[in-house]
């Protein structure tokens, strides 16, 4: 390997790690580009095979998505607004009467006890400052806002520059990629694509499979509730299909947030029954129909390993660290699986 190809790669690294260090947020925009690269690729394509240059094939498939997601904006997305805003008021109007619910008093009782046992963990008093600064935050919210200009730049700067990038690598994707391959020595240029191929192949299939997964689950529990009477819906139903991408405690978070959209309602004991009905409905055929289906291969992880995963990501980035936790756990071990399968085929290890 001669002195110019060492410096090459040298230059390449530095470039890495600064980026690491300084420019995070630039790190961030690329992996979300190229996440909308994988998930719009199939439609790119599918114009493309149609004998649309490829640069149309973008355009057209930017023009469909912007069109979905104006509908969205005056169509569902209020719904959702005007349904969290409605069970957010409720909350704060019936909290007494909540709390006198057999079942809600129960919990109560339960912790009281607790705290009593465990003395300097006052659960009321913090549970009170919890609802206290809940209300402060969503208060201040809007003004929050208006007064933070970097909020609103960077909202800017990431609705424009998203895009931009996801464009360039729809667009110029096998240019970059021959790219980076003209830089392997010779003796590792076959390993090297075929590792590129297969991760590229793994990380698309199942980040598309993903999102579709999430939108589905999330449709069909909005119906179902809807079937069985029980109000918030569509609220309920696509945050259902948004837990759903965490295993084993996805779909306990979307029940429970059913069951005290039904309590705080008011609505009979008996729509509990019919709520889990619906769901389990919709888990039972996610679980043998949509998920192997779309997904291919269930995500193979204990309980216990997907529980700290969940852990760490909500210590690391709150709740959507919780969320995105156990699909990119997965995501890093296919390519992992990936690149150690063909390294020791190839005996590089």
């Amino acid at each position: 390997m001669n002195l110019t190809k060492i410096l090459m790669y040298l230059l390449i690294l530095a470039v890495l790690v600064m980026g690491a260090m300084f420019y995070r947020f630039v790190l961030s925009y690329l992996v979300i580009s190229l996440i909308l690269a994988y998930l719009l690729d199939p439609l790119v394509t599918f114009w493309q095979r149609h004998h649309v240059p490829r640069w149309f094939s973008i355009l057209a498939t930017y023009t469909s998505i912007l069109m979905i997601l104006i509908w969205s904006m005056f169509r569902l997305i209020p719904v959702i607004s005007e349904q969290g805003q409605q069970l957010f008021d409720l909350i704060k109007q019936d909290r007494h009467s909540l709390l006198e619910m057999p079942l809600i008093r129960n919990i109560v009782n339960l912790l009281q006890g607790l705290d009593e046992k465990i003395p300097g963990i006052n659960l009321e008093k913090s549970f009170e400052q919890f609802i206290e600064s809940g209300k402060t935050f969503l208060a201040e919210l809007p003004q929050l806002i208006l007064n933070n200009y970097q909020t609103i730049i960077g909202a800017i700067s990431f609705i424009v520059t998203v895009p931009v990038i996801s464009f360039f690598l729809l667009k110029d994707g096998q240019k970059l990629k021959r790219m980076f391959l003209g830089i392997i020595p010779n003796r590792y240029f076959e390993m090297m694509i075929i590792i590129i191929n297969k991760i590229d192949d793994t990380a698309g299939r199942y980040i598309r499979a993903l999102i579709y997964e999430v939108l589905s689950v999330g449709i069909l529990c909005s119906i179902a509730l809807s079937i069985v009477g029980v109000n918030y819906a569509v609220l309920i139903g696509m945050t259902a299909g948004i837990a759903n991408v965490i295993p084993y405690i996805g779909p306990m978070l979307g029940l429970a947030i059913a069951v005290l959209s039904i309590l705080i309602s008011g609505m009979d004991y008996i729509y509990i029954l019919y709520a889990a009905i619906a769901m389990y409905s919709v888990q039972a055929l996610d679980n043998n129909f949509l998920y192997p289906v779309v997904i291919g291969k269930a995500i193979n992880m204990h309980p216990l390993l997907v529980f700290l995963t969940v852990l760490a990501g909500g210590i690391y980035a709150g709740i959507l660290g919780m969320l995105v936790s156990v699909p990119l756990a997965y995501l890093i071990y296919s390519i992992v699986r990936v690149l150690y399968s063909n390294l020791k085929q190839f005996k590089i290890i």
